[in-house]
């Protein structure tokens, strides 16, 4: 038996274990890589390389920031912000939110900052009679889902997509490659949500506003709120912060080494405690990103992407429009990351996109942007997302995210359409 059919049959049963959930996804990503290594298709150094390389370190420390943010109060102080100034409206607050959240999620994990949200809303829909929770968790804290689309660390994908190339391939992601296409996707869904989206809402759960509302009594976590307001840490937190925004614009050193030095700093000022930080960071993402790339190596160690690469090559013709690949890959990927993870269809996609754009000559980077932008802002079923699924809270029902999301949805897949080639030229 050839290592490409070993390589298939091992790529296969671990996106089988991804889509049905039987095992963690961590561990049937460890599965494949281990499958890998006893099958002699790659060295166990090739297969979990990824726990050393630069991209894990950049989004744990990254995690270890966010925690930062979150333990000095930093982030219930801008959530608390976004409050005062919607001044009693639902349409002032569900803008002034999903700025924030857009803005935040850039840099910390988007659950984090829907998790900082939700009991914020949960609160305000109790204090004042004419906002609910139900007319504002979509509109505010899909603002995070956006945002997270606009920085290499932002969301999960953009470092799984990172990751497939660095080892395909020596195209590579900047800091803020994403930015540009993100600000406009933010921006129009902000907009829509103002002019369509508000209303559409009211009007499709109408007189079900606080039905199936899962205890907003529970959401208001008033440990994590006055533990933030006491803490002394957030003029030196800010510091770092900014410091560290500031060394991802100008590139001063290598962006994992920013990251890592604002890690370091929250430690050694009292920011972050390690101990809690490390028990409190989300470990799934870390590993998962880590195998994903041993994945990768196994597949590169074999010409099983160029086989794959050859069979879409064969449906596409000898010359195919590249605008038309582009649409078809960004259709595909957004329709089955409504019920895949994020994380998962890019797994999935790249390897294949990537072989299928150097048979054609296409330039590669805009093709992977476009499978990361899907893959983040699929939102017409609950299962889309976990930031998606934890708005389950306010009572929607099944129904209401297909019939709220999918006209934005849609709207999105033609921006991307149009302007990630506008500002990457797909060959």
């Amino acid at each position: 038996m050839s290592n490409e059919v070993i390589a298939l049959m091992i790529i296969s049963a671990c996106v089988l274990l991804f889509v049905t959930d039987w095992v963690n996804t961590c561990v049937a990503a460890a599965m494949g890589c281990a499958a890998f290594t006893l099958t002699g298709i790659c060295s166990f150094s090739q297969a979990f390389s990824g726990f050393s390389n630069r991209l894990v370190i950049l989004i744990f420390c990254m995690l270890i920031v966010g925690d930062a943010m979150m333990e000095t109060g930093v982030d219930w102080l801008i959530g608390r912000y976004a409050v005062k100034v919607s001044k009693d409206d639902e349409r002032t607050f569900i803008f002034a939110v999903a700025i924030v959240s857009g803005l935040m999620s850039m840099w910390m994990a988007n659950t984090a900052v829907v998790a900082c949200f939700l009991p914020i809303i949960a609160g305000v829909s109790r204090a004042s009679p004419h906002m609910t929770m139900k007319n504002m968790t979509m509109g505010a804290t899909f603002g995070a889902m956006y945002g997270g689309s606009c920085t290499l660390v932002g969301s999960t994908s953009q470092l799984v997509a990172q990751g497939v190339l660095y080892e395909l391939t020596d195209v590579q992601f900047s800091m803020f490659d994403f930015m540009p296409v993100g600000v406009i996707m933010l921006a129009v869904f902000i907009i829509w949500e103002q002019l369509v989206g508000y209303r559409l809402g009211i009007k499709i759960w109408g007189d079900r506003q606080r039905e199936g509302i899962v205890c907003t009594e529970a959401l208001m976590d008033v440990d994590v709120v006055s533990t933030g307001c006491r803490s002394k840490k957030r003029s030196v937190f800010a510091l770092i912060f900014a410091a560290m925004v500031l060394s991802f614009l100008l590139d001063w050193i290598p962006a994992q080494m920013t990251a890592l030095c604002a890690a370091l700093l929250c430690f050694i000022t009292g920011c972050s405690e390690p101990k809690e930080a490390v028990r409190r960071i989300d470990w799934n993402c870390v590993i998962f990103l880590a195998c994903c790339m041993g994945l990768a190596a196994g597949l590169a160690a074999t010409n099983l992407g160029t086989m794959m690469g050859n069979a879409v090559t064969a449906l596409l013709g000898d010359d195919p429009s590249p605008l038309l690949f582009f649409t078809l890959v960004v259709t595909a990927v957004m329709f089955a990351s409504n019920f895949l993870a994020n994380a998962t269809t890019t797994v999935i996609f790249t390897p294949i996109v990537v072989t299928t754009c150097q048979a054609y000559g296409f330039n590669i980077l805009p093709f992977c942007m476009g499978i990361v932008y899907a893959a983040n802002l699929a939102c017409a079923t609950p299962f889309a997302h976990a930031q998606v699924a934890m708005t389950m809270v306010a009572g929607y029902r099944f129904t209401d995210y297909v019939k709220a999301n999918l006209p934005v949805q849609m709207i999105m897949l033609a921006v991307m359409i149009v302007f990630v080639p506008l500002f990457f030229p797909l060959q």
